[in-house]
């Protein structure tokens, strides 16, 4: 049981927030947790019916994706380099 209680917004960060609740579980269990979060919504205002961007917030969701996606391949890269170099300690 969470001894914080754990919020939830509408919008464009909905849901967003409530990651940070799972850090430091995810962490523990040996998964790596990037720092980048990636938030998208109301989807059908962020991408049209073929997954392109649509309007400002699909042009913001293009930009967000970049820093996201770099995030997460340099920790992956990262991940591999290691556990190929020593075995993880769980």
């Amino acid at each position: 049981m969470f001894s914080r209680p754990c919020f939830v917004a509408g919008g464009r960060i909905a849901g967003a927030r409530s990651g940070l609740m799972w850090h430091g579980t995810l962490s523990e269990i040996g998964l790596i947790v990037i720092s980048s979060t990636l938030a998208v919504g109301p989807i059908a205002q962020v991408l049209n019916a073929e997954g392109q961007p649509l309007g400002e917030l699909g042009l913001r969701l293009d930009r967000d994706f970049i820093r996201f996606a770099d995030d997460l391949a340099w920790w992956t890269e990262a991940a591999k380099m290691q556990r190929a170099r020593k075995v993880p300690p769980y």
